[in-house]
């Protein structure tokens, strides 16, 4: 009885010392484990599209519909005049081709994606793919390529940000990055008008980004990336999303580089 009694003690502080270092290397784990599952998640989603058309050379791949070719053609026309500028402000140069699928319509790409069907979704960054709902399925053509640009930037962005930190973020740091990018990019700032109140913390919008008023939300994380940048410049934001990608704790890289009082 002693020693199982002394067995199940060693083995509780085992337990213990384990998860204390699984907290204090969480960055790391998710570092390693982030770039399997999205590559999971990729081939899941490519997987149901095996007989799709592809168009593209160099740093991308547009997959549609055999029927598309005139839609593909102008999101070939916005990745060839936009995608180099967003690559280039991150300083991230894809070893394999980035791939940009096109739903023909949001329902498609909102089951593509495991969306709920409530949710409204032109475009979304999944699985290490940009997806987006094709031109043809807006009525207004001029429309079509406003939206499916900034949609582009934006996803673009995201993909971007997620190969050089690897996972490691919280929702607002990213949000807030590719909204900054539609803004320096395309001059378009989103949330131009709204009332910046409520003022959320960081820990709010770290911990309990989906429970906030959407709006309010996204608004301040493109206000705190923008001081991030604007104050301190972009060396030293992306000095901070490489160590995020070595497995670097976010909150305390975001001190080291910004100091205590950055959005105070």
């Amino acid at each position: 009885m002693r020693l199982n009694k002394k067995r199940r003690v060693i083995g509780l502080l085992a337990a213990a010392v384990l998860l204390m270092l699984l907290i204090r290397n969480k960055g790391l784990l998710i570092t390693k484990a982030h770039p399997v599952m999205l590559q999971m998640e990729g081939r899941r989603i490519t997987g149901r599209f095996a007989d799709y058309q592809s168009l593209g050379t160099g740093w991308y791949s547009i997959h549609y519909q055999g029927n598309d070719d005139e839609a593909a053609d102008m999101v070939k026309s916005i990745a060839d005049t936009w995608g180099p500028e967003v690559l280039d402000f991150f300083c991230f140069h894809p070893s394999v081709p980035v791939n940009i699928m096109l739903y023909a319509e949001e329902d498609d790409l909102k089951g593509a994606l495991r969306i709920p069907q409530g949710q409204s979704a032109i475009g979304a960054y999944a699985g290490g793919i940009v997806n987006l709902i094709s031109p043809a399925a807006y009525k207004n053509s001029e429309a079509a390529i406003d939206s499916l640009t900034n949609v582009f930037v934006h996803e673009l962005a995201h993909l971007a940000l997620d190969k050089i930190a690897k996972g490691n973020y919280p929702l607002w740091f990213t949000e807030g990055s590719a909204l900054y990018l539609e803004y320096i990019l395309l001059g378009y700032e989103w949330g131009k008008g709204i009332k910046d109140e409520p003022a959320y913390s960081i820990e709010d919008l770290t911990y309990r980004f989906n429970s906030l008023d959407e709006q309010a939300a996204y608004r301040q994380s493109f206000l705190m990336v923008k001081q991030l940048i604007e104050t301190h410049g972009r060396e030293v934001y992306l000095d901070f999303l490489y160590s995020l990608g070595r497995g670097a704790n976010f909150q305390e890289a975001l001190t080291d580089r910004y100091g205590n009082d950055i959005f105070s």
